[in-house]
Order: C-alpha cells, then structure tokens, then sequence
C-alpha cells in the first residue's frame, strides 16, 4: 500500500450502505418523535411534573421542557429531509448539535431527583434567558426592556421559597457540557441500536465542526486525495458519523418525550440518583 492510499481515509461502501440503513430505519421513530413533541399534553394537576409547575410559575417547567422538545425534533427533522437529497459537507452538524443540547437540557430538567431540584434547574435555566435576553436588546434595541429586572426578580423570588435548595444555586451558571454529562449518566449510551455515541461525544464532535476546527476535521471527515502528496484534496463528511450522531440525538429527544408523558401522569414516580 503506497502513501496517497493511505491518505485516503473514505469510509468505504460497507459502511456507507450501514448507514443508509441507519437513517431509513431512524426515519420512523423521527415521524412519531416530531408528531408527540408537538402534541405533548399539559401534566395533570396531581403529576410529578403538574406540581413542579407550579413551584416555577410563571416559568412553568413543563413549557420550558415543551419548548426543548419542539427544537430538538424540528432540527432533527430538517436533517432528515437534507439527507433525503444531499450529504452537506458542514451544515448538518450544527443541526445536530442544537437537538442534542435542547433534549439534554430537557431531560436534566426531568431527571431531578425531587420537584425542589427540577424548580431549582428550571430557574437557574430561566436566569441565563433572562440576561442573554438582556444582552440582546443591547446589542439590537441599545438599551434594556423594562421587563428584565421585573423577570429576574420573579424568578429568584420562586427559587428563595424552595425548600432544601441553597439561595445561591440560583446564580450556578448551567453549562451545556455539565448537563449533557450528566444526562449520559442517567441515561447510558448504546442502551438501543440507535444511541450509538454518548451525547457528550456528538456534541463535542458536532462542535468541532461547527466551529470549523480544521484540527478535529481531519479526523472527523473523510479525505479524498486528487493528486500527489501535498497537493489538492476534496473533504466530504462521513455518511456512517452523521447517521449516527443524528439517530443518538434522535434517541435522546425520544427519551426527553417519554420522561415527559410519564412525569406528566397523575402517579409518583421512583426518585433518580
């Protein structure tokens, strides 16, 4: 085997035909995952979730988590009908990123072990909004909305009255990389044919290209060598990688939706570790 052979780093036929596969079997439970997210119903009064609501109002949590859903399978989606035509070199990755983020934090949320921690994350989550929400009329109106401070106050107010919950928990900035750690605790990948990398895995390697860097993407894309060393290559994304990082954020956003309808069922669930 010569060098520029061993420079070409394509997948191979084998494994882009696994993951033809893989993205049609996925495309079912992304048809049923789109549909639920949109149809998900208010908690019952008497559920886990019912309650935790009303620890948060007016941020009730169970619109918070509505919200992480919706995004999560929208982008999930439109993934999906990029791959129906075309394999984009950089664009779906980002795609991907985003759902894997947006289930992540939802399903943080759902994984507390008791309302008074679910409240307390739902705030803490609530108080970022808020000041980015603040930095962006700066930036785009030049000055505040008089609704920030009014929002803030309301916020921290509902964390003081929570119980067994430090009043400074309230300003613990929530990082993405935190909670999607967190959440592979809870839930374990490989735990079905479809969660094939952890969540923190996709999203650090849907990062890396979405933040273009040129180190992590040669080893994240394949290399299609047209001339003699050192001269042109082509790049073009790894069919067998995008189809699995879009069926293991698919994966998370169908347990964020399963979390959801069985915290929103007028029963009490077993507490979480």
């Amino acid at each position: 085997m010569d060098l520029q052979e061993v420079l070409d780093t394509r997948e191979g036929p084998i494994a882009e035909r696994w993951a033809q596969q893989h993205i049609e079997r996925s495309r079912v439970m992304l048809f049923h995952t789109v549909k639920r997210s949109r149809e998900l119903p208010p908690p019952s009064a008497e559920s886990w979730l019912g309650k935790l609501d009303t620890l948060t109002t007016p941020f009730e949590t169970s619109q918070q988590v509505r919200v992480f859903a919706q995004v999560a399978a929208e982008n999930l989606q439109e993934v999906n009908n990029t791959l129906k035509k075309r394999l984009p070199l950089y664009s779906l990755y980002s795609m991907i990123r985003a759902a894997m983020e947006s289930a992540s934090l939802g399903l943080w949320i759902l994984d507390g072990k008791n309302e008074q921690i679910a409240a307390s994350r739902t705030l803490r989550i609530y108080r970022q909004n808020i000041e980015s929400d603040r930095t962006l009329w700066k930036t785009v109106v030049g000055r505040n909305s008089g609704r920030h401070a009014q929002l803030s106050d309301f916020a921290e107010a509902c964390h003081l009255n929570l119980k067994g919950i430090h009043p400074t928990d309230f300003e613990k900035a929530v990082k993405s990389t935190d909670v999607i750690a967190a959440v592979d605790r809870n839930h374990p990948s490989q735990s079905s044919d479809f969660d094939v990398f952890t969540g923190l895995e996709v999203w650090r390697l849907c990062s890396a290209v979405t933040h273009a860097n040129q180190v992590s993407l040669i080893n994240i894309m394949e290399r299609h060598p047209e001339g003699a060393l050192g001269e042109s290559v082509t790049r073009t994304s790894r069919l067998s990688f995008v189809a699995s990082f879009y069926s293991t954020a698919l994966f998370r956003t169908k347990t964020l939706l399963d979390s959801f309808e069985q915290r929103s069922e007028p029963k009490a669930l077993p507490a979480r570790n």
